[in-house]
């Protein structure tokens, strides 16, 4: 035998030698691609739910103060309503941003509230006179985006979003809110350019920033996945500009006095209830 032959008979037995010790199974390399494809893709977990809110507003708020102002100027008597409770519908939706921190998006609307009344009704504010069989409207309207963050103490959803135990978690939420209130022809209005009391029957409007701590609890049933959430918390919000131009674009305020200078702020702040119904989801 040659010794080029050898030689080559050595360098086949080194490489047979160095790939059984080194190389891999079929199986070991499927699973060995099987795990880095795992690195790569890492579940998102997201979520949507509804809710219907309960809200405390304040005895004395703008809205009552103006009431009160125009119920003693109107005969009959005590025709218009206050408004000491908010009833809201909100849809929200986002994703966990950790183990147990959630970003949440949402859209609030507040239920019509307030009054509007027809019939033979006298009003007599100075120095507008008096007005007869007018309509007696008073109703305020609200809604607002949000966005805020949850972060769960107990239980939060896993990789799959489910929640398997009771999720015990606090929040906090920022949002852009628009009021928009409708009273009738002859209201107290004050003209900042004229200093004069002016009739009008566009709404009055403003937008205002708001602000919600929360603390709740989500609560799995056995329908999808489904949870129940109940919320306690309170929100600032207050409507401090409240305001509509006449046909020559000059403002127009409310006022709770006869000369005007008592501007109303419209501060909503209070207490909410909240109950929800949410749905976690990976992709």
């Amino acid at each position: 035998m040659s010794r080029k032959l050898i030689l080559l008979i050595g360098m086949l037995f080194l490489f047979v030698a160095v790939g059984s010790a080194f190389g891999q199974t079929e199986d070991e390399v499927v699973a060995s691609f099987m795990k880095k494809a795992q690195k790569k893709h890492k579940t998102k977990v997201g979520f949507f739910s509804a809710n219907f809110s309960y809200g405390l507003l304040k005895d004395d708020n703008g809205f009552n103060q103006f009431t009160d102002y125009a119920n003693a100027r109107i005969t009959p008597g005590n025709p218009i309503f206050g408004i000491w409770r908010s009833y809201q519908l909100s849809a929200n939706f986002g994703m966990m941003l950790s183990s147990k921190t959630v970003m949440k998006f949402g859209f609030d609307y507040w239920l019509k509230m307030g009054s509007n009344q027809t019939g033979d009704y006298t009003l007599s504010i100075e120095p507008l006179g008096t007005q007869t069989d007018i309509n007696l409207k008073s109703q305020l309207q609200v809604m607002g985006f949000s966005m805020g963050a949850d972060y769960y103490l107990t239980n939060p959803p896993d990789k799959y979003g489910v929640v398997h135990a009771l999720a015990l978690r606090i929040g906090a939420t920022g949002g852009f809110y628009m009021a928009k209130w409708e009273v009738w022809e002859g209201l107290t209005s004050y003209n900042l350019v004229t200093s004069s009391f002016e009739t009008n029957n566009d709404p009055f409007k403003d937008n205002s920033l708001g602000f919600t701590v929360t603390a709740g609890f989500d609560y799995p049933t056995p329908v999808w996945n489904m949870l129940i959430g109940l919320d306690v918390g309170y929100q600032y919000l207050n409507f401090d500009n409240i305001k509509s131009y006449n046909t020559v674009d000059e403002e127009l305020y409310l006022s709770a006095s006869d000369s005007g200078t008592d501007r109303i702020d419209l501060d909503l702040s209070g207490f909410r209830g909240k109950i929800e119904l949410k749905k976690f989801f990976s992709w």
